[in-house]
């Protein structure tokens, strides 16, 4: 579909086509890149629940791409879409909580959310997982669950995982 066919679909309020036309948007894929319409159709996905809108427009939130940023609004729709199983709002939702950020921090929220995402293949969250039991902050220290997790991570290519690996064995 061309970038009119697109827009036209969803006008009609087809949320696949929403969040397919914030994501051409956002890329500047077929369209000029514009993070405020991104945003717009991101928003008008998102409040039909899709997932990946949420967790989209949660990024641009956070970011402050197309709309002032807000940590309230991207932990709100990072909820909304870790709800869902959404790995990459989960990790970063579990990143909100380590940071404080829209949020009061909790290492143990973060591991919460980290875990459930690692436990779906996120290699980020894997990443962070591991960070989260070598340090002990939110679980009990681990340097065996660490690695585990850092192995994990590793497999898919996460180069901070990687490095640290290579640390270890050095």
């Amino acid at each position: 579909m061309n970038s009119e066919q697109l827009i036209e679909v969803a006008e009609d309020g087809n949320s696949i086509t929403q969040f397919e036309l914030g994501c051409r948007y956002y890329e500047g894929d077929g369209v000029e890149n514009n993070f405020e319409k991104a945003v717009y159709w991101f928003a008008k996905s998102a409040e039909q629940g899709n997932q990946f809108a949420q967790c989209l427009l949660a990024i641009c939130y956070e970011e402050g791409r197309g709309v002032e940023q807000s940590f309230d609004k991207a932990l709100f729709w990072y909820e909304k879409s870790a709800e869902q199983g959404n790995d990459d709002a989960q990790n970063n939702l579990g990143a909100c909580y380590k940071l404080g950020q829209g949020v009061e921090k909790s290492y143990e929220k973060a591991v919460y959310w980290f875990n459930k995402s690692a436990e779906q293949g996120n290699a980020s969250a894997q990443n962070n997982l591991g960070k989260c039991y070598y340090w002990g902050r939110g679980v009990g220290q681990s340097y065996e669950k660490a690695v585990y997790w850092w192995k994990k991570a590793a497999e898919q290519g996460n180069l901070e995982a990687i490095k640290v690996l290579e640390q270890i064995k050095k």
